[in-house]
């Protein structure tokens, strides 16, 4: 038989156990390069095919970026690379957060109802009420909405599409004074 069905308790303890191994020390740039670690309530593994089928409370990490939804589908290619799609739960939206090399504290997080990866060029599609924000700290600094947004993590930077308009808030960016002032 081609599918076997995977308890949540064994995704979940598969899910710790290559995550305990992929924890950064230091914020890196270097995600698309670490293993992903997957848990789910079921899910469902084609060996010959390489894809997996994963429902229900979905958690895909991979160094420091993290995906939840509600379902995944997991392609491997020849080369080891996955291609990931997550659904969000009706009504809800699947959720994106990776570090970001600009400071210790800066993150981007992201919301969709569909959200697709692709771990070959660390390259994330957010699609259908799309929206992602810029973290520093505890503040958020920026924020992008639109029907489609295609975040490049290795360049992190933004395309974003819409059929109506393209909604934006930028925070000033003001560097601190170091010296007195005269």
């Amino acid at each position: 038989m081609r599918f076997r069905l995977a308890t949540y308790s064994f995704c979940l303890s598969i899910g710790i156990a290559i995550g305990l191994l992929t924890i950064p020390a230091h914020a890196e740039k270097a995600d698309k390069d670490k293993p992903i670690a997957l848990s789910s309530d079921k899910a469902q593994f084609d060996d010959v095919k390489q894809i997996y089928y994963l429902e229900r409370n979905v958690l895909l990490i991979k160094g420091s970026l993290i995906i939840k939804g509600e379902k995944a589908e997991v392609k491997i290619d020849p080369e080891g690379y996955q291609f990931v799609t997550i659904f969000a739960k009706p009504g809800e939206q699947a959720s994106l957060r990776q570090k970001r090399d600009t400071g210790f504290n800066d993150f981007i997080e992201g919301f969709a109802e569909l959200i697709e990866y692709d771990g070959k060029t660390d390259i994330a599609i957010l699609q259908k009420q799309a929206r992602m924000n810029q973290i520093s700290g505890p503040r958020v600094t920026d924020q992008l909405h639109g029907d489609k947004i295609h975040y490049d993590g290795n360049t992190e930077k933004y395309n974003v599409v819409s059929k109506a308009s393209v909604k934006s808030t930028l925070s000033p960016r003001r560097k601190e004074l170091t010296g007195p002032s005269k």
